[in-house]
């Protein structure tokens, strides 16, 4: 019975942080470190790293497909959802950076007013057209 318990708190473990650190070795600092090195070593130090990344998706997504599908038990249920998410984001960000579901949605319904990818003052101009002077465009703001 104590085994039993014990496969229990390491399924909820390796569910819990299995995102964390998947979304960690996605880290700007890491990936341009890395991406910076030009020899054989670090290639393959890049190549394990994204080797790892993907297990630690796989693993946490399957325990948290399980986790939710669990019948009765509501924090099995939440660190399930947890789990799922946490790995979206992780490999969202690692092969699908550029990608933002949210933003396209919210901009499709006219929630979000600026793009994802579009720039510049479209909420500061005011509704006759004009700019206000402040945002850096138009005769005062030319340098």
């Amino acid at each position: 019975m104590e085994s039993l318990a014990y496969l229990v708190v390491i399924i909820f473990l390796v569910t819990l942080f299995s995102g964390p650190f998947a979304i960690a070795l996605t880290s700007y600092r890491l990936v341009k470190f890395l991406n910076s090195k030009e020899s054989v070593p670090w290639a393959i130090v890049n190549v394990l790293r994204k080797i790892i990344h993907g297990l630690i998706i796989v693993i946490g997504t399957f325990l948290g497909f399980s986790l939710v599908s669990m019948g009765g038990v509501t924090v099995a249920k939440f660190f399930g959802a947890y789990a799922i998410v946490s790995a979206y984001i992780a490999l969202r960000r690692e092969y699908f950076p550029d990608f933002h579901l949210l933003a396209t949605i919210g901009n499709k319904l006219g929630i979000r007013k600026v793009g994802p990818g579009d720039h510049g003052p479209k909420l500061k101009w005011k509704k006759n057209g004009r700019s206000s002077g402040d945002d850096g465009h138009g005769p005062g703001g030319q340098h």
